[in-house]
């Protein structure tokens, strides 16, 4: 039992899925408590920072394809937290006075996703394992072996 354990915990695809079961889990138990998903609440706090982003900016930002990103953002439009500008290829995105509120509740849970997992990682090795995960999808996504932003 233990060796097929090992042979699974030692493959990248099935230690990262576990890891982003966990993670993911974490996460929207936090982002939940204020009425967002994780990707919801990761679109209102880069509108935040940038107010007029298109939709093909936050795809590459988020790693998500664009229809993805889209159908976020209509619901964020439908509960008023954004509007939409623009057609096509180029709406933009701009925060509404209920969103900029929002973005602050989601601010809070995201630091509380944060703190949850350092405490159990430490500050060093949460650092350590995103930028690691973050280089090797960069080198997956440059060979075309990875989920690639779609339009």
């Amino acid at each position: 039992m233990s060796n097929l354990r090992d042979q699974f915990h030692t493959c990248l695809l099935h230690a990262a899925a576990a890891l982003g079961r966990a993670l993911t889990r974490m996460a929207d138990e936090h982002f939940g408590r204020v009425g967002l998903s994780p990707t919801m609440a990761f679109i209102l706090l880069s509108t935040k920072e940038a107010q007029g982003i298109s939709l093909t900016e936050l795809a590459i930002i988020h790693r998500l394809d664009r229809s993805t990103i889209s159908r976020a953002v209509d619901k964020l439009a439908a509960d008023q937290f954004v509007e939409r500008s623009g057609e096509g290829r180029d709406v933009r995105v701009f925060l509404t006075p209920k969103g900029t509120r929002k973005a602050a509740d989601a601010m809070a849970a995201w630091k509380k996703v944060q703190l949850d997992y350092t405490l159990l990682l430490s500050q060093g090795e949460s650092q350590f394992l995103a930028e690691r995960v973050a280089r090797a999808d960069n080198v997956l996504r440059e060979n075309g072996l990875g989920a690639m932003e779609r339009s």
